[in-house]
């Protein structure tokens, strides 16, 4: 079971009142020369700073709290207001077809808002956000996301990577790199909280393995490519709520990844210069 308490964000809030104050003077002017739209837009500035304001008070007087546990097969979760029940919800794990979770950032790295959408067979959305008032952190949010990789909730690859900490007996409380053979796999992974390791490893990767050149993905979290003189054959990145995952599939160059702190004398912007040099 998981206890999380979401976080305040009262700095985020003022910067967002400042803000819109900032707007609502700009649409004043306009409204006292021109009018018009400007009066629609002046009115709607004082609404989000009115917003902005409650919201300021309300979390201030209430905290909030998720309880999210899974029981009999049964995933649940409810969502206390100070001792007080605000939301619950209940979801059989046989009844989920598809999970995903999403870390979005609004202002940078000051504020991120957090998705689990699960769909169910009969194709109804369930969704567990943590909402406009509150925010859960990077940190809360990817303990969350692992906790529902646990129960093989989240993108396949996902699972197959805590799936491979769990048989290998991984402490990932420590950065580090691993390898997992089979037969036509070669998996690479990685634990790291560095998030420029992704762009480090997908740099090495174009470097090392040129031939490798049909672009299949290229995201902000995943990286996949193809050999086109080769049918089954692919290299596939993907970074997850712990780490890192490359496979190797079907590829004759042994691999020879580096993460970063194995990049030793130079700074990471040195580091990723050098790999860019190198391609």
């Amino acid at each position: 079971m998981l206890n999380i308490t979401y976080k305040k964000e009262i700095i985020y809030k003022l910067y967002m009142l400042v803000a819109f104050a900032i707007f609502a003077l700009v649409m004043y002017q306009g409204y006292i020369q021109k009018g018009g739209v400007y009066t629609l837009l002046m009115f709607l500035a004082f609404f989000l700073m009115a917003f902005q304001i409650a919201s300021i008070f309300y979390v201030l007087l209430v905290q909030r709290r998720l309880e999210l546990k899974v029981e009999n097969d049964i995933l649940s979760w409810t969502v206390y207001d100070n001792k007080k029940v605000y939301k619950t919800n209940s979801i059989n794990i046989k009844d989920i077809k598809d999970t995903k979770t999403e870390i979005n950032y609004l202002t940078g790295n000051i504020y991120s808002n957090f998705t689990a959408t699960f769909t169910l067979n009969d194709d109804k959305k369930v969704v567990l956000t943590d909402g406009l008032l509150y925010d859960f952190g990077l940190e809360k949010s990817e303990e969350i996301a692992t906790f529902l990789l646990k129960y093989n909730l989240g993108h396949k690859d996902d699972i197959k990577f805590i799936k491979l900490i769990d048989e290998l007996n991984i402490d990932i409380a420590k950065e580090q790199k691993f390898i997992k053979k089979d037969e036509k796999s070669y998996i690479i992974g990685v634990i790291s909280k560095n998030k420029k390791e992704f762009l480090a490893l997908r740099l090495q990767i174009e470097s090392l393995y040129k031939d490798y050149n049909d672009v299949q993905k290229n995201t902000n979290n995943e990286f996949m490519v193809k050999n086109t003189q080769l049918k089954d054959s692919f290299i596939a990145l993907r970074s997850n709520p712990i780490g890192y995952m490359v496979e190797f599939y079907n590829v004759n160059k042994k691999p020879e990844l580096k993460m970063l702190k194995e990049f030793k004398g130079v700074t990471i912007k040195n580091k990723l210069a050098n790999i860019v040099r190198n391609k």
